[in-house]
């Protein structure tokens, strides 16, 4: 019987903890939107210098918003995942902003719209959501280049030419960062 409401991310798989490790970093997913939160928690913290359990079964993250979100649609609309387990405050640390950082939770977007992502509004307790978006003009080059090179190839331009009809709705796995595709014909 298990008394939290994790999950092994990406297996929907029950999740046994290793209460050896010092804790996790997770994915917190807002199943009706699709927006996400990562962040870590630890399995014991320190109280009156004795290491207790911490809150971890039924953490729920540190977002106002997300926690609001949480209270307005109900528990049962988000899903809970554990992406990995860490021995010591250091890798666990780190490890939050790796992910944090790969998927740009400060900058990443909902597809079609400018609502964020992810919940997060800083990485690593100190990096706050920029105020004004930046694109890196060599990204923009390289985009460029890859889209004449595509087009000037024979079997790049019939794949183009031949997806011209249909729309593809595509939606970002936050920890692979692998595109998940849905084709759907125009109308």
């Amino acid at each position: 019987m298990v008394d939290h409401h994790w999950l092994i991310y990406g297996k929907d798989g029950e999740f046994v903890p290793n209460l050896d490790k010092f804790g996790f970093v997770y994915l917190i997913t807002n199943l009706k939107n699709g927006k996400g939160y990562i962040g870590c928690k630890q399995y014991l913290v320190l109280r009156k210098m004795n290491e207790v359990e911490s809150n971890w079964k039924t953490y729920m993250g540190s977002s106002k918003w997300l926690l609001k979100d949480i209270e307005k649609i109900g528990k049962e609309y988000f899903k809970f995942e554990i992406i990995a387990e860490y021995k010591n405050r250091r890798s666990l640390r780190y490890y939050e902003l790796y992910y944090q950082m790969k998927f740009n939770v400060l900058s990443a977007v909902l597809e079609g719209t400018d609502e964020p992502a992810y919940y997060n509004s800083r990485v690593g307790g100190k990096f706050f959501r920029p105020v004004e978006s930046y694109q890196d003009p060599e990204y923009r080059k390289n985009l460029s280049k890859n889209a004449k090179k595509q087009w000037s190839d024979p079997e790049g331009r019939k794949k183009l030419m031949n997806n011209e009809n249909r729309h593809v709705h595509t939606k970002r796995d936050p920890i692979t960062g692998k595109f998940i595709k849905e084709n759907v014909q125009a109308k």
